[in-house]
């Protein structure tokens, strides 16, 4: 029986009053009420501040007021910006039509809509000016890529050299044809209620040492348009400090929930093993916990196996950032600017291979896992999936755009620089346990060693993005040009990150090749560190208590300065950090002639004391995780 039966609403983004489409607009979104939709229009005025307030119902229309303040808006203006999307998404809103026509006109809202996974409609009508400028012009092109369906009054005539000659287009210039918008949203909305399945689901959260994020997870859980007797929810605490089970119990009422707490420190891996061994649903789904399923996203799920049966082993969502984080500058950067994650390429429904199951937003059949398990600490759905793939039928995913989930945190500049390294290592330990991935694209090594050339670039990067006094908001980062070369700030905070991220995978891969060189070898780790490096006499006094022949201390000295060694250890003069990273298996931290911080621009060493580091390096066969 269905118990979450609702209308379906969309979100209409009309143009400013004095605009002369105005009055079309609000009639379609009348019919559209009248074809049984729950419909939001939201009217821009110009005001002295942000806000967003509802002023009325007429003709089954819900009516709000936009206040925008900036006095450029069509760059993007953040605070209304976030107003809309937290609206969009408390409601929730299952489509979204933004009408371009006046000079309110916010086309970086088209950019938020696809951040936040929800199918979105553009219309272009007669009279619209985009901006001059061929800055500008590009902007506006990228962002109606983002669309869905972008429509145009008469598009034969009009001359739209900022539309993509690819994005599918409409001519709502017929006067009948505005009836049929309810149809249009529908067809790109999907199917709002669950399905009628006997499948069942189980979700597996993993947490460590995150309980505020795990609350917002479980809540999340409860608003599931999917009847909760069809899932069942198992949270594994991986040994926190402090034990999960107060965030937990508030939900035993709501949920039907199972905790399970690790008496240690586990990994990811076999933290969702112990999950997989308490569950008991037809379909697994692992969210991390920091993951916040958006309200339909179980049901979508379960729907893909129902309607394409054997042909889906997988089923992968979509992922972008949460309401109050979509209008930041760092989820443009790491979904946006495929820093975290991409979704380029990947259709509604397209079938992809086993590199296409991605941990904490996949599910898979529970006959297609079998006995199969995780076995590494991190890219562990990877290295899941390509032994799955070796079987007799492979391993088919299919993506689903409707299973959305969002994530708040994680993604400022210092933790994608960190998940960059150990992105690196796990593909270095993967390579290491499946030879014939090697040839694959992701997981060949002249592609890491290549990228280590560049390891000058890096500090100047890194330097900027850590210390530079950015803009906090992207429209003030794409108004102002980039003092270092050509485009604007954005264009340089986003080079400088991908530039930063690519080099600390090639680090976290060449670490990892190196140690297991040197075991293949039988030689002592050469470990390098900076004579400037506030780290050298803790690392040093650490490798000196090491067994004999573990590791061989390397200190580099830039020219100038002096440094006498002792003991185990070699001392090199050198004019930069390639010369330190040529004679080393690994550097501990270095230190450029331009005087940067040694402590900040090193490598950094596997998390916790400098000891535990140390010793992580030395002795642990899978450094992957655990690097701060």
């Amino acid at each position: 029986m269905r118990t979450n039966t609702r209308r379906p609403t969309v979100a209409v983004i009309l143009p400013s009053r004095d605009a002369i489409a105005f009055r079309r607009c609000a009639d379609l979104a009348r019919h559209v009420a009248a074809r049984g939709w729950d419909v939001l229009t939201v009217e821009p005025v110009r005001a002295e501040r942000p806000g967003l307030r509802e002023t009325g119902l007429e003709h089954g229309v819900r009516q709000f007021r936009l206040d925008v303040a900036d006095p450029e808006p069509f760059h993007g203006d953040t605070p209304t910006e976030r107003l809309l999307a937290e609206l969009f998404v408390d409601r929730p809103v299952d489509a979204v039509h933004v009408h371009l026509a006046g000079e309110l006109a916010d086309a970086a809202m088209l950019e938020r809509v696809w951040l936040l996974g929800i199918p979105l409609v553009t219309s272009v009508h007669t009279g619209w000016l985009p901006p001059r400028g061929e800055s500008a012009r590009a902007f506006l092109a990228d962002q109606f890529t983002r669309a869905d369906l972008v429509c145009v009054a008469d598009h034969r005539g009009l001359q739209a050299d900022w539309l993509d000659p690819g994005s599918p287009v409409l001519d709502h210039s017929s006067p009948r044809a505005g009836k049929g918008w309810a149809d249009v949203y529908r067809e790109l909305a999907g199917e709002l209620e669950p399905p009628e399945t006997d499948l069942t689901m189980s979700v597996v959260v993993t947490t460590y040492q995150r309980p505020g994020p795990l609350h917002e997870c479980l809540a999340a859980l409860c608003r599931q348009t999917l009847p909760r007797e069809r899932f069942h929810v198992v949270v594994v605490d991986d040994g926190s400090a402090e034990s999960a089970e107060p965030i937990v119990l508030p939900f035993l009422d709501r949920l039907d929930l199972t905790f399970i707490r690790l008496d240690q420190n586990v990994g990811l891996g076999e933290a969702r093993n112990a999950g997989i061994e308490a569950s008991r649903g037809d379909i697994l789904f692992f969210l991390d916990d920091d993951d916040e399923p958006a309200p339909r996203c179980l049901a979508e799920h379960l729907r893909t196996y129902l309607e394409h049966g054997d042909e889906v082993d997988a089923v992968l969502g979509w992922t972008g950032p949460t309401a109050d984080r979509a209008t930041s500058v760092e989820a443009w950067l790491a979904f946006r600017g495929m820093v975290y994650m991409s979704h380029e390429g990947l259709r509604h429904l397209s079938v992809g291979d086993w590199y296409q199951f991605w941990g904490g937003r996949s599910t898979i059949r529970r006959s297609v896992l079998g006995d199969t398990r995780f076995e590494v600490s991190f890219a562990e759905d990877a290295d899941l999936a390509y032994r799955l793939a070796g079987k007799p039928r492979g391993l088919r995913v299919v993506h689903n755009r409707h299973a959305v989930q969002r994530v708040r945190i994680g993604l400022d500049a210092l933790s994608l620089m960190r998940r960059a390294g150990r992105v690196g290592q796990a593909r270095a330990h993967l390579a290491e346990r499946h030879p014939a991935l090697r040839t694959h694209p992701v997981f060949r090594s002249s592609t890491y060693e290549a990228t280590a050339r560049k390891l000058a670039r890096r500090a100047d990067a890194r330097l900027r993005l850590l210390t530079a006094n950015w803009p906090t908001t992207l429209e003030a980062l794409r108004k102002l040009p980039d003092p270092h070369g050509k485009g604007t700030l954005l264009d340089r905070l986003h080079s400088d990150l991908v530039t930063i991220s690519s080099i600390e995978a090639s680090l976290g891969w060449l670490l990892v090749a190196r140690r297991a060189a040197a075991r293949e070898e039988g030689r002592p780790l050469r470990v390098g560190i900076s004579a400037l490096s506030p780290l050298l006499g803790e690392v040093a006094q650490e490798l000196a208590d090491a067994p004999e022949d573990a590791a061989v201390l390397v200190v580099g000295v830039p020219p100038g300065h002096t440094f006498t060694g002792s003991g185990n250890v070699e001392v090199l003069a050198c004019d930069d950090a390639d010369d330190l990273w040529r004679a080393c298996d690994v550097v501990a931290s270095f230190t450029p002639v331009d005087g940067h911080d040694p402590a900040r621009h090193a490598l950094p060493l596997p998390r916790g004391t400098i000891s535990d580091s140390l010793r992580r390096l030395l002795h642990t066969r899978d450094l992957v995780g655990s690097f701060r």
